[in-house]
């Protein structure tokens, strides 16, 4: 990345994919707030005059991570109870205010299943049984009442069971990277074990608006890792090193066999808190000080010479442009 200042800025998106058939679950890109949190259990020992710390146990590593979602998505609440999303026919109470006529008749907009409540006018509610759509209350003719009553209609249904749990999900988080010139990178979090705990809140309030949220834990996975932080670059620019390593840094090239040879690897060292980096060698430069003895492609293959001879010697050089690495070549 990039040696100026960075800042990870927003919110995340949020992708939940099921473990086993890699099905897309959920794709959140309208999120208020998203956090990870880490939290390792310790055990000091002390000893000695003064009872001084001298060591520290660390145990029970844990990772959990939060979400909440504007917008209001029954995904969430399936994946916290371990449930799918049923479309099937299911029934609910509506209600409205009818007319009815000078006979007592009324006309319903759906048709009921079971009997109509309709309003009498103490303001408690009577039960009638209607036909088809029709209802008849001779004691309110001519009066508007409310009626509330059940239907059905095919609807998306959640079941919330007594014994039914959250199911691990695999889920990954995007979040920018920004610098004073702009959007530099993605901070991609990568979560192959995610196991929701289950909350399930839904906050209905006269003045606000109801989220989705959810909160959980990782799981280790065969690796025994929580979760991988990938840092996507998207500036024009090469990984920073500081040095380079060729593997090896020595060979050895047979005169008895002709066309001996054998490909260099070289490591990009990038400093403390950093893993060396395998490089390209199509993108090094490779230069033979003497290429009768050795010969070197810009594949990083170094070749035995036509007229090489035992005890021979000669030095391949590799570079980026900015640091140099050498290359032994012997020859026996």
């Amino acid at each position: 990345m990039t040696q100026q200042n960075q800042f990870l800025t927003s919110v995340a998106n949020v992708r939940l994919f099921d473990r086993l058939t890699d099905e897309l679950i959920l794709n959140g890109k309208t999120l208020l707030n998203s956090s990870m949190t880490q939290a390792i259990q310790t055990q000091a020992i002390h000893a000695g005059k003064g009872s001084k710390k001298v060591y520290e146990l660390n145990y029970q590593k844990e990772l959990t991570f939060s979400i909440e979602d504007a917008a209001f998505d029954t995904a969430y609440i399936a994946l916290q109870n371990g449930t799918e999303i049923n479309h099937q026919l299911a029934e609910f109470y509506t209600d409205e205010i009818i007319l009815l006529d000078a006979s007592g008749k009324g006309t319903l907009a759906d048709t009921p299943i079971g009997k109509v409540h309709v309003e009498q006018v103490n303001g408690t509610f009577s039960q009638y049984a209607p036909t088809g759509k029709e209802i008849s209350v001779p004691a309110l003719a001519g009066k508007e009442v409310q009626v509330v009553y059940a239907v059905q209609e095919m609807m998306d249904t959640i079941e919330i069971s007594a014994d039914s749990f959250p199911k691990a999900v695999r889920m990954e988080l995007n979040v920018d990277i920004r610098s004073n010139n702009g959007k530099t990178g993605e901070v991609i979090i990568e979560v192959p074990n995610f196991k929701p705990n289950g909350a399930v809140e839904i906050s209905m309030t006269h003045e606000g608006v109801a989220s989705s949220s959810l909160a959980g834990s990782s799981l280790a996975d065969k690796k025994g890792n929580y979760a991988y932080i990938k840092l996507r670059n998207l500036a024009d620019e090469k990984v920073q090193v500081t040095a380079l390593a060729s593997n090896p840094s020595r060979l050895v090239l047979d005169s008895a066999v002709a066309g001996d040879a054998q490909r260099i690897a070289v490591l990009g060292i990038r400093g403390a808190g950093y893993s060396n980096v395998l490089l390209q060698n199509s993108d090094l430069t490779w230069t033979s000080k003497n290429t009768t003895i050795a010969s070197v492609d810009a594949n990083g293959v170094i070749t035995l010479g036509a007229s090489a001879a035992a005890n021979d010697q000669t030095i391949i050089e590799v570079t980026d442009g900015t640091y140099l690495e050498t290359i032994v070549v012997d020859v026996i």
